[in-house]
């Protein structure tokens, strides 16, 4: 559904089922600088891209389950995999660059990786829904950069009506 700044509904979109467009289990809603909303698609195991107004743009196949999703400042899209218990992490293109993420209780482990958030520390809070906990990732200093979530993006406030 898409509201107004007021809260007043404007459309929607959306039909159960397996097509381009279509969702089963949208999980996840992240957006771009552009406007394009990326849908974390659970049960069909991919994202998928619309404009603003629901006009399907592109997909994403082959995931697992993706539950979350996050844009971040240096233009990477991060998906949280709830089946895989991992992290991935991709370009604005869809292409697969890095995952990262280990199946277990024990502390570090992740069990129903549900959500997340990035501080500006770079700090990564995880809420893991089969295991019913929350974690905290601290970066390690002198860690590969390209290896960590950075904060996500802020987006520029709309001056548009709608």
């Amino acid at each position: 559904m898409k509201f107004d700044k007021n809260g007043k509904f404007l459309m929607q979109w959306d039909t159960k089922g397996k097509a381009p467009g279509q969702l089963d289990g949208p999980h996840g809603i992240a957006i771009d600088r552009n406007r394009r909303l990326y849908v974390a698609d659970r049960y069909n195991g991919r994202i998928q891209i619309f404009d603003e107004n629901g006009k399907f743009l592109d997909q994403w196949p082959g995931m697992k389950q993706p539950f979350d999703i996050t844009i971040t400042v240096e233009k990477y899209v991060w998906v949280t995999d709830g089946e895989s218990n991992r992290f991935f992490k991709y370009d604005m293109n869809g292409k697969f660059l890095y995952a990262f993420g280990y199946y277990g209780f024990f502390p570090g482990g992740l069990y129903g990786l549900h959500q997340f958030s990035v501080d500006t520390d770079g700090n990564v809070y995880v809420a893991e829904v089969f295991s019913g906990r929350a974690q905290k990732f601290t970066p390690k200093l002198g860690a590969d950069r390209s290896k960590l979530i950075t904060p996500p993006q802020r987006l520029p406030h709309s001056k548009s009506t709608n």
